[in-house]
C-alpha cells in the first residue's frame, strides 16, 4: 500500500504547486548561517522534537528513522547527525532533488513507496509541517503507522490552531471562516489548502488506532528568534503544535 493514498486530479495539481514552491521549502543550509526559509522550524520546532526523541529513544544505535514529507531534507540531516539511520520520503520530485543535495550519501531520500518498504520498519517516524496539508488524514496516518516498529515513536509538528485563528485572513492565511479549513499563500498565486486540526483531533485519531500520547508541546517564539528574524504573520501565539504517540500496552 502506498504511504499516501492515490491522488486525484486536484491532489496532482497541489503537488505541482509544491514543486513550484521549492525555492521556499527546499532550503539549502551551509553550517555558517541558518536559512531564513526554515528558521522557525529549526529554531522553534526542532529543539522540542529532538528533546522528545532523546528522552523517549535515548542515544540511537542502529536505529531507523523515517522523515515523512522530508521536503528539502534538512531534518533528515539533523537525524543523521544525531545518529539515526535515516530515510526521507517526499512526493515532490523537485524537493527530493534538493534533499539529496542537503544530506550525506548514506541518507536514503526517495519519493518511492517501494524504497520506504524495503527499508523495513522504523523505530522513529517524524513529520514536520506536513499533516496539516493532507485532507484524508485518517488513511494517511493508517499508512504511516504501518511502517512503525512495535515499540516505535511517531512525532509530528503541525500548525497550532490558535495561531491560525490569530492570523486568519492576513496576507499569508485566508478563507478560514470557521478556522478549520483555509489556504496558505507564501508565494503570490500559489494557495495551498490547510486543514486546521486540534490536539484532541489528533489524540482521538491515534487513540482509535491503538496509540497513546506521550508528548505534547506548543513551543513559543523566543525573543532571541524574533530579534533575528522577521515573520510575515503575528507571533503572539505559538506557531506549532507538537505531539508524539506510541503504541499502547507496549
Amino acid at each position: 500500500m502506498s504511504i499516501l493514498r492515490g491522488q486525484d486530479q486536484c491532489e496532482k495539481n497541489i503537488m505541482s504547486q509544491w514543486n513550484q514552491l521549492t525555492d521556499i521549502f527546499g532550503c539549502t543550509w551551509n553550517e555558517d548561517q541558518i536559512p531564513e526559509c526554515a528558521a522557525d522550524n529549526i529554531c522553534i520546532a526542532w529543539p522540542s522534537i529532538i528533546n522528545c526523541i532523546k528522552k523517549t529513544l535515548g542515544k540511537p544505535t542502529n536505529v531507523k528513522a523515517l522523515d515523512f514529507g522530508c521536503g528539502g531534507g534538512l531534518f533528515c540531516r539533523e537525524l543523521h547527525r544525531i545518529g539515526f539511520e535515516v530515510t526521507g520520503f517526499d512526493e515532490s520530485e523537485e524537493l527530493i532533488k534538493t534533499a539529496k543535495e542537503n544530506t550525506p550519501d548514506d541518507v536514503t531520500i526517495s519519493n518511492s513507496n517501494t524504497i520506504v518498504r524495503q527499508n523495513a520498519k522504523y523505530d522513529l517516524i517524524t513529520s514536520i509541517m506536513v499533516l496539516q496539508f493532507i485532507d484524508d488524514i485518517d488513511s494517511t496516518i493508517e499508512n504511516i503507522i504501518s511502517h512503525l516498529e512495535q515499540n516505535g515513536l511517531i512525532i509530528f509538528a503541525v500548525f497550532n490552531p490558535t495561531f491560525i485563528e490569530e492570523n486568519s485572513n492576513n496576507k499569508v492565511f485566508s478563507d478560514f471562516e470557521t478556522y478549520q479549513t483555509g489556504y496558505m499563500e507564501l508565494k503570490k498565486g500559489f494557495k495551498i489548502p490547510v486543514y486546521n486540526r486540534t490536539e484532541s483531533d489528533y489524540r482521538n485519531l491515534f487513540d482509535n488506532k491503538g496509540f497513546e500520547e506521550v508528548y505534547i508541546d506548543y513551543p513559543p517564539f523566543t525573543n532571541e528568534f524574533l530579534n533575528n528574524y522577521e515573520m510575515p504573520f503575528s507571533t503572539k501565539q505559538p506557531e506549532y503544535l507538537i505531539q508524539a504517540f506510541k503504541p499502547k500496552n507496549i
